[in-house]
């Protein structure tokens, strides 16, 4: 059994450029939140993709001060706006040995990868526009990365922060 975190960027500022653009404050306190949250759920990834952009980078920051834990993390500048093809092509590149890796990165891609991998989806369609600091949580009965398929993931749990706290 396999686990995919993945989670869109937390909430951004305004920013010089659109791949410079930092977390606003209430990005970082729900980045900082939901690690927190993973961490009183002994939920937590074991690896981490994430794009280059500023405020992927600062949610990657604030969710690690959140758990308080260092993630073995790759940035891939692939990833900033990546489509789902993109995303999934990299998921299928890991290490067997990752178990539950994270990608972090940005919509429209995301959301549509969330859909394309999921067997089901949550009746909130919130879940389906994927927020900021949106969060789902797929399970996968593969032992290797490169035979995921699209609608075989489990939806495990979806995590808004801001409709959280």
């Amino acid at each position: 059994m396999k686990q995919l975190f993945l989670l869109r960027h937390a909430k951004a500022a305004f920013g010089t450029t659109d791949k410079n653009r930092p977390l606003a404050y209430q990005g970082q306190q729900d980045a900082s939140w939901l690690g927190q949250h993973l961490k009183r759920l002994d939920s937590l990834p074991d690896y981490i993709l994430c794009s280059s952009a500023n405020r992927a980078r600062e949610t990657l920051e604030n969710l690690q001060m959140g758990a308080e834990t260092v993630f073995s993390t790759k940035l891939s500048d692939d990833l900033y706006l990546a489509s789902a093809d993109q995303m999934i092509g990299q998921v299928r590149q890991l290490a067997q040995n990752i178990k539950a890796p994270m990608i972090i990165g940005h919509n429209p891609g995301l959301s549509v990868l969330f859909q394309n991998l999921a067997e089901k989806f949550p009746r909130n369609c919130r879940t389906l526009t994927y927020p900021p600091c949106c969060l789902t949580l797929l399970e996968f009965d593969i032992d290797d990365w490169c035979r995921i398929k699209n609608h075989t993931g489990q939806l495990i749990t979806v995590i808004i922060p801001a409709d959280e706290k």
